[in-house]
């Protein structure tokens, strides 16, 4: 990872904790800042409150999915372009996917590769560094 990578924030959304709890550590490891909330909902106030650089979005959560918490991003011209990687059991829809504005989006399918969860990420995070 580049030194300018060190400390990007990424906050990690899923409602099974040892999914998120997992993925921080490995993250937190890595040399990121990462912090995991479990709700669609404490995700959006955790995003208002803290600007993460990229969010890891779990797509199937109680109340509020992970298409609503992007779409909500989206719409919000101050999140709009935080990037989004979709780390989900269920499959890709791509036509939604490819229909939201703003950032990149990709999507990682559980149980995923966590060497390439972490590659997309610093890919996101030097990409968005860029801009």
């Amino acid at each position: 990872m580049d030194k300018k990578n060190k400390g990007a924030k990424v906050l990690i959304v899923d409602d099974q904790d040892i999914v998120r709890e997992a993925i921080t550590y490995i993250i937190r490891k890595s040399g990121f800042m990462a912090e995991g909330v479990s709700s669609g909902e404490e995700a959006l106030e955790k995003v208002a409150q803290e600007k993460p650089d990229i969010i890891i979005l779990d797509v199937v959560m109680p109340r509020m999915g992970g298409l609503e918490v992007c779409a909500r991003l989206r719409k919000n011209p101050d999140t709009r372009d935080i990037p989004i990687i979709f780390f989900s059991a269920q499959k890709c829809q791509d036509e939604i996917i490819q229909g939201m504005p703003g950032a990149p989006i990709e999507y990682i399918e559980k149980p995923g590769d966590i060497e390439y969860l972490l590659k997309q990420i610093i890919r996101l995070v030097e990409r968005k560094a860029h801009l």
